[in-house]
């Protein structure tokens, strides 16, 4: 555990003038937050939880991007939480397959009558291959292009990233840096390559029941940013509604994105999610609705998020016992315990 702890201190401190291979898949950290900041690996340790996405965009287009992710989250032994996941992303002939395993611990630095703080870290490695299909660029007939191999070029690159989560009672803040390490990917080492700045993300969240009404709220603040003045920030708020019947909640998640790049900033767009939770099953539809000209041009995005958790007091009920006080409500419960609704 310390010697987690150790290495986590030595990479934050020593970010400063490193490149980053690529920029980090960030735009499902809303509902899995250890896929941004492995500090949050394995955070609930009264469950196992699997998670799913399907994302479309440019519906209508061919090679269109897509990309398939797939989580997994336990806690291996008492303090140490693992997050694992693994995604495949196509963009035009561009493919990426990528394995990347984090594992968190954290320590208690108060627990009594009026709450408790907690400091988590996290450190995760990636290995990812990349490839480009090379084999339809050539016009059958025209003039072959010296610099297009014909063929399918691949390539294997691997990162760190890590992150540290301070949790006050209902509140939660956390810095994480992804892609720590420089270019090792032989694809991408050509002078034509443009240099991709290691990138910070920061979040800031709370949560909170409404009075007299079954509506528990959690808004997020999250910001990425890196050396090249590449600057992007999220507003998130997630509901969360349990029904008469225990075993049917509904959620549902509203964000905007907007990128703060130049003087004034730009809108990316924003994104609403429906979902619905039957007994350890969660199932949600994001709608991306892009404001770029491109995004207008080409139309917008869909995402479909599904999960299952497997608990150990087994139970199946839409809201487990240990989640349903997770900081959205009173709850007297150990703090490693403490997770909230909307992170299946």
């Amino acid at each position: 555990m310390k010697i987690l702890i150790y290495i986590t201190i030595c990479l934050l401190i020593g970010i400063s003038n490193t490149m980053a291979q690529r920029h980090f898949i960030t735009n499902q950290y809303v509902y899995d937050r250890f896929l941004m900041n492995p500090a949050d690996a394995g955070g609930n340790s009264d469950c196992i939880t699997i998670n799913g996405f399907f994302q479309k965009q440019w519906f209508g287009t061919d090679l269109a991007p897509t990309t398939q992710l797939l989580s997994f989250q336990t806690q291996l032994t008492q303090g140490l939480g693992s997050g694992t996941y693994i995604y495949n992303d196509r963009n035009g002939h561009n493919k990426k397959l990528s394995l990347q395993q984090s594992f968190s611990t954290g320590v208690t630095l108060r627990e009594n009558r009026r709450g408790f703080t907690t400091l988590s870290f996290g450190l995760s490695a990636l290995v990812e291959q990349a490839s480009l299909d090379q084999t339809s660029f050539n016009t059958p007939g025209g003039i072959p292009d010296p610099s297009i191999s014909g063929g399918i070029d691949r390539g294997f690159g691997f990162n760190l990233n890590s992150g540290v989560i301070l949790r006050i009672n209902k509140f939660n803040t956390g810095l994480s840096a992804t892609n720590i390490l420089p270019h090792n990917n032989p694809m991408y080492n050509s002078e034509w390559e443009p240099d991709l700045p290691m990138d910070l993300h920061f979040f800031a969240s709370t949560s909170w029941k409404v009075a007299d009404r079954d509506l528990y709220l959690e808004p997020m603040a999250y910001f990425r940013f890196n050396a090249q003045n590449d600057r992007r920030m999220d507003l998130n708020l997630k509901m969360y509604m349990p029904t008469p019947t225990p075993d049917i909640a509904i959620w549902s998640i509203l964000m905007y994105r907007r990128t703060m790049d130049d003087q004034f900033g730009k809108d990316l767009g924003f994104a609403t999610t429906l979902g619905l939770d039957y007994r350890s099953l969660s199932i949600g539809l994001e709608h991306q609705l892009g404001m770029t000209g491109a995004q207008r041009h080409y139309g917008s995005a869909m995402l479909l998020v599904a999960g299952y958790r497997f608990c150990t007091d087994r139970s199946r009920r839409a809201i487990p016992c240990s989640e349903a006080s997770n900081g959205l409500g009173e709850s007297s419960v150990a703090p490693k315990t403490r997770k909230s609704l909307f992170r299946r």
